[in-house]
């Protein structure tokens, strides 16, 4: 998780229910004044094992209804074959507010750069070192794999799951990096 003054960012993998803090997320920044959201992203590959998931997250649609109960414009995506891998985004752009205020006065601020890059059928042999029988800690998983050289001084914040899968937050003087691995076939 990562937290800012005007921003906020989850990611997650597995059968987390991330829609779930949605309701309370939203009023804890009501307390603090933020109340109006300028700019709303949910994104997701389809599922794997949609049967492993619970409310609101066995189906897109569920999500969408879900997201639709706060936000009456926001908008649903699906990229991909529906029928094959694809991505499913839900989005909110309103615009106004402080973002619109710098682009007014000409505050130029640089902007979000999110890469998402998702890869299916890896080679068995490097998908293995995300798992406990070839690492016994994540940080060993972290050199093994190199990650640790991406961003120079990053300072990384990882962990491995049992029995297999692997995730990486990092932090560096100006971005956020994070690596997520799904071991489903060894």
């Amino acid at each position: 998780m990562f937290v800012s003054k005007r921003r906020w960012i989850l990611k997650t993998c597995g059968t987390t229910t991330p829609l779930q803090c949605l309701e309370p997320l939203l009023e804890m920044a009501e307390q603090i004044g933020y109340t109006d959201i300028e700019e709303l992203f949910y994104s997701r590959k389809n599922f794997k094992r949609p049967d492993l998931q619970v409310s609101p997250h066995r189906g897109f649609e569920e999500e969408v209804a879900l997201l639709d109960s706060f936000f009456d414009d926001g908008r649903a995506y699906c990229l991909g074959s529906v029928n094959r891998d694809c991505w499913y985004l839900y989005t909110l752009s309103r615009g106004g507010g402080e973002l619109q205020r710098r682009i007014e006065n000409m505050e130029l601020i640089e902007p979000d750069q999110t890469i998402e890059i998702l890869m299916t059928e890896l080679d068995p042999t490097v998908l293995s070192t995300f798992t406990k029988e070839e690492c016994s800690k994540a940080v060993e998983a972290t050199e093994r794999a190199g990650i640790h050289k991406l961003i120079p001084g990053m300072v990384i914040d990882d962990y491995l799951f049992e029995p297999c899968g692997y995730s990486m937050n990092g932090i560096g003087k100006n971005n956020f990096p994070g690596e997520y691995s799904q071991v489903s076939k060894l």
